[in-house]
């Protein structure tokens, strides 16, 4: 059966038919049912049943410990060090520094060489005249005698 709506013909379908709910598979509930007990028996061991004692051995769990004293006597000869290492970086900086110095002015130097060079090449060849062109060579004239299958004579030279 149909409808005609302004020139347009309209068909009935047929209905579709319901696919029902959608199936999950039995092993999906198994592993979902498994999953959760296993978080709630973790909660409830963590919630009931540890010894304050029993995760010493893990570092996250670990007791809190007050930091040891140190003396007066290791602190300074500490802090002696660390001021002689601090010292002794700076000094190879400072070198450091003087060497990159001393390479950005030979850079500098070597830029400002190249420049003379190409200005200097650059004039002497303005200063250069161009060189003269050759005339072409004609080609020598043949006449244009067929002579069939014979051979045509070698060419002859013309003198200037």
């Amino acid at each position: 059966m149909g409808y005609e709506f302004e020139g347009e013909r309209e068909y009935l379908t047929e209905a579709t038919s319901d696919i029902g709910p959608l199936r999950s598979g039995r092993r999906t509930t198994i592993v979902i049912y498994v999953v959760l007990a296993l978080f709630g028996s973790g909660a409830a061991f963590l919630w009931h049943g540890y010894d304050e004692r029993a995760f010493e051995g893990f570092p996250i769990f670990g007791s809190e410990r007050a930091p040891q004293a140190v003396s007066l006597k290791s602190f300074d000869e500490y802090q002696r060090a660390v001021a002689t290492n601090l010292r002794h970086y700076s000094e190879i900086l400072e070198a450091q520094d003087i060497e990159i110095k001393r390479l950005a002015d030979q850079v500098l130097h070597l830029i400002t060489k190249m420049d003379s060079l190409e200005s200097r090449a650059r004039d002497a060849q303005a200063a250069i005249p161009p060189a003269p062109k050759e005339a072409p060579k004609k080609p020598a004239r043949r006449l244009g005698i067929s002579t069939g299958d014979a051979p045509s004579p070698p060419a002859r030279e013309q003198k200037q």
